[in-house]
């Protein structure tokens, strides 16, 4: 029985190792395989600077040109550098060590998300091995606090001018970075606001472009800016236009358009119950003789203390001038009603029989007119018998008008 199982053991033993070895061997390649070395790019690594205090305590400060991120290649295994990101990375730049050329080399290392081990086994090669710095003297500038608002106030509600304090802030950094800077920003977010807004709020700088500035290299007299915003109730009130002067002779004014007939306004709430109407009574037509087209600003025309709470800041007007014509109607001075009699007296219109009545306007609206369109009438109103000179009152509108003014001689006399 022992004889069996010793020749089973060592019987053909040269085969047996020879498959022994063909499976270790088998084994070492698909390993290498499934975990070959590859090479991977990982690109924008930020670079922190160290000891830049160095150049500001020489009076100077400095602005990185080139270098402030870096591209690295990384190489070793596949199962460690396949999800390799930038933020496995750290990256420095000694700014104690700078070149001639204001130049320092750029170096780069895993940090404490990779494992001692994985680190180990990878290689990494900088693409751009350099920071780049100029470094020119301080100085300071000082630049107004803009406050942007974000979000939308409650509805019926508007915001008042917003107020920042400080209003001005200093900044101290290189003269390239100064010049570009044009304002300091505050940002506020107002939604839903129906009340007051008191908020501390940080800056930032903005450029020319409004673009933010990176504030790396410079310093603000202060970070933070204390904003006040009122916050109003709004009030929708109508807009009147009206015209002076007159128009070139033989014209008139046709018609007034203007937009928008309404606007939305607000301000403290006595204030804004003063105002009723925004009247623009100022539009000049002397001597024209065709269309007059302008914009009129708003704030114009409005008390200092309220405020334009829509996007509308100017009314657009067209004056239509038109040419108007004259026609001659007749009117029989027996056909004009007298108003406010006494039953006890009779009157009668003495002279003349007939008034030959002038109506200027536009000649569209001559078209269908009689004499019985203006209403002649005239008041008897407190008068005693005898003869009495009376004018002669006639509906007009500002299309159509009565060019003269006409009277007759009223005659009253008791009845018997």
């Amino acid at each position: 029985m022992f004889s069996r199982a010793k020749n089973f053991v060592f019987d053909h033993m040269g085969l047996k190792l020879l498959s022994l070895t063909l499976a270790f061997v088998l084994w070492f390649v698909v390993m290498n395989i499934e975990d070959s070395v590859i090479t991977k790019t990982v690109y924008d690594i930020p670079v922190e600077m160290l000891n830049g205090d160095t150049i500001l305590k020489n009076g100077g400060v400095y602005d990185v040109t080139e270098g402030e991120n870096v591209d690295i290649m990384v190489k070793g295994p596949r199962s460690v550098i396949e999800n390799l990101e930038a933020s496995n990375f750290e990256a420095h730049a000694d700014l104690s060590h700078l070149s001639v050329t204001n130049s320092t080399s750029i170096s780069v290392n895993t940090n404490d998300t990779i494992s001692p081990n994985d680190a180990r086994l990878i290689s990494i090669t900088t693409l751009n091995e350099y920071v780049t710095v100029t470094i020119e003297e301080e100085t300071e500038k000082s630049v107004p606090v803009k406050v942007i608002t974000t979000g939308n106030v409650k509805s019926g509600h508007a915001l008042g001018s917003p107020a920042p304090q400080p209003n001005m802030i200093t900044i101290k950094g290189p003269e390239s970075v100064l010049s570009n800077i044009v304002e300091a920003r505050a940002v506020v977010d107002v939604s839903n606001a129906e009340s007051d807004i008191e908020e501390t709020v940080r800056v930032g700088c903005i450029d020319g472009y409004g673009a933010a500035v990176d504030k790396d290299n410079i310093s603000l007299s202060s970070e933070k800016v204390r904003v006040t915003i009122p916050v109003y109730r709004t009030k929708t009130v109508q807009v009147n236009v009206n015209t002076i002067g007159n128009p070139a002779e033989g014209y008139g004014v046709r018609n007034i358009n203007f937009e928008p007939s309404t606007v939305i306004i607000t301000g403290e709430a006595e204030e804004l119950s003063k105002v009723r109407s925004i009247d623009i009574n100022d539009i000049s037509v002397t001597d024209a003789s065709d269309n007059i087209e302008t914009n009129v600003s708003l704030a114009d025309y409005i008390p200092s203390n309220i405020y334009i709470a829509d996007d509308t800041s100017e009314i657009a007007i067209n004056v239509e001038i038109g040419s108007v014509v004259t026609k001659e109607l007749t009117l029989s001075t027996a056909a004009i009603k007298m108003t406010n009699q006494k039953n006890d007296y009779k009157y009668q219109v003495s002279k003349p029989a007939i008034l030959k009545i002038k109506v200027v306007g536009f000649q569209e609206d001559m078209n269908n007119i009689s004499i019985e369109t203006f209403n002649p009438r005239m008041s008897v109103q407190n008068l005693e018998p005898g003869e009495h000179d009376l004018q002669v009152v006639f509906d007009e509108n500002d299309k159509l008008t009565i060019s003269d003014k006409y009277t007759v001689t009223v005659s009253i006399s008791e009845k018997q």
